[in-house]
């Protein structure tokens, strides 16, 4: 049974303050092919600019992109880097009105020079001291000006939030009876005495406990030595690959009293940027939506899962959260799933032109992929190896029928989808139920096509061997390419095959 999104349910859109320290997030990709005769260091090559929104910032597309309504409240200085996420969250149609201008900081920035996706160095642009009064106030004013169904804390530590500050927001929250939930930072626990919820990860917690991260401490330890140090309501622990682990407030009805735990959702894990940031942002949301903690946490471990997938700070949208949800095996099982991949042509469309994926080169290919043999998976890690992503349309039950005939496909749709997921060398599986692939290929406009050498890179449209979408690729700058298949393995001689006895 697919599990309704709690905030879908509401018959108006849940508002979600965020109040925190926003961070403008800069990559400069390139390559380092050789070492500067000047210093025994490597140069790095800058080829593509990336930036994104990062913090409070993050938390806020989060909450925006998951289908909530959100007003971020933070600072910023007036110079490049805060016009810039200003520009960022505009796009994103995210309500910044209630930010306030300051001359004594820069805004803060995170530049990452990586290579082949991986980070090099980072260097860091802040001058980390508690706001001004005035700036404080005008926060103040501006949250109590406000309605919200909750409010999210996003402490990075920067300054923005005061211990004053906080003490009034959080009290401002608890009057108006809306969950406050705190991603916290540094060591005295103690300011978020009136939060819902905070949500540290287990380095965080031991940090604000003075034990070592090295230790073997579990979740519900480290939970429960919070609440008892700072006197906190709710605690979830992330726990990284070892998942999440909730202590209810002390005090609770009795059959609440015990911790929860869920394992991390098996996914390749290609960066944990952010990942905190998507935590905080759908558990808020859910209790927003007044879910129950245990179904918070299930939405908000989905959640987690799809963004580990990504590379750089990247929020989790609302139709591929809808999408894992639907066929999410039980989250109490830690086995591998494939469903991170199964994606709906939409979704990756927008995934395609996030910050961080533009300039990965797309290869696509489709096709019914009836049997997977070893023809297949030739053809596919062929396919894989032109680009950074494969991502491959696969054939609705009834298209094939269309093509094929009555007898086909042996596989349903879903099966199908599944086994191709499983191969390391698919990024991505997108389903389509028209008979030719060129609405698909109009979506995503890929970098390459590829089909089978049984087709023809160079035939008119119309002629026999063309290959739709040939013109799309090509008018985008984009190129075609056939690759062939090993002799004897099609499905259809398989199948003859298995007739035969």
């Amino acid at each position: 049974m697919t599990p309704q999104i709690p905030w879908l349910k509401k018959k108006k859109p849940v508002r979600i303050a965020v109040l925190g320290d926003v961070i403008l997030d800069e990559y400069l990709d390139g390559q380092v092919n050789r070492i500067s005769p000047e210093a025994p260091v490597p140069v790095h090559l800058v080829t593509n600019t990336i930036h994104g929104a990062g913090g409070a910032a993050n938390a806020a597309r989060n909450v925006k992109l998951a289908g909530g309504e959100v007003h971020l409240l933070s600072v910023l200085s007036d110079d490049e880097a805060g016009r810039r996420l200003c520009e960022l969250l505009k796009k994103d149609a995210i309500e910044i009105g209630s930010m306030v201008t300051v001359h004594d900081r820069p805004t803060v920035r995170k530049t990452r020079i990586t290579s082949a996706s991986h980070q090099l160095v980072r260097v860091d642009w802040e001058r980390i001291h508690p706001i001004t009064q005035e700036a404080q106030e005008k926060l103040l004013a501006n949250l109590r000006a406000l309605e919200f169904d909750a409010l999210l804390i996003s402490d990075y530590g920067k300054g923005t939030l005061t211990h004053n500050l906080l003490s009034n927001a959080l009290e401002l929250a608890t009057s108006r009876g809306v969950p406050a939930v705190v991603d916290p930072k540094g060591r005295d626990f103690s300011k978020y005495l009136r939060a819902t919820l905070i949500t540290p990860n287990r380095k965080e917690a031991c940090d604000a406990l003075g034990l070592d991260p090295a230790a073997d401490h579990s979740g519900e330890e480290l939970g429960r030595r919070l609440q008892r140090t700072f006197g906190l309501k709710n605690v979830l622990v992330t726990m990284g690959a070892k998942g999440m682990v909730l202590v209810p407030a002390p005090g609770a009805d009795s059959s609440q009293q015990a911790a929860i735990e869920l394992p991390a959702v098996a996914r390749e894990v290609y960066d944990v940027s952010g990942a905190g940031d998507t935590v905080v942002s759908i558990m808020t949301l859910c209790l927003g939506s007044s879910a129950p903690m245990a179904e918070a946490m299930h939405i908000a471990n989905t959640a987690a899962a799809l963004v580990v997938q990504k590379w750089g700070t990247q929020p989790v949208r609302l139709n591929e959260l809808e999408l894992a949800l639907r066929e999410r095996p039980d989250p109490r099982k830690s086995t591998y799933s494939t469903k991170g991949k199964i994606i709906d042509r939409e979704t990756l469309r927008i995934l395609l032109k996030e910050p961080t994926t533009r300039g990965q080169k797309v290869v696509f290919t489709n096709g019914c992929f009836d049997i997977l043999h070893a023809g297949h998976i030739a053809y596919l890690e062929e396919a894989r190896s032109l680009g950074a992503m494969l991502v491959v349309g696969v054939n609705s039950d009834e298209s094939i029928k269309a093509i094929k005939g009555p007898t086909r496909p042996f596989s349903t749709l879903a099966d199908r989808m599944r086994v191709l997921g499983s191969l390391g060398c698919v990024d991505y599986v997108v389903p389509f139920s028209e008979e030719t692939p060129f609405e698909i290929v109009k979506a995503l406009v890929p970098d390459v096509l590829v089909k089978g050498a049984d087709w023809d890179k160079n035939a008119a449209p119309g002629a026999k061997g063309y290959i739709v979408g040939t013109d799309v690729v090509k008018a985008a700058g984009g190129r075609v390419e056939t690759i062939p298949y090993p002799p004897g393995l099609s499905t259809s001689e398989i199948a003859e095959r298995i007739r035969r006895g």
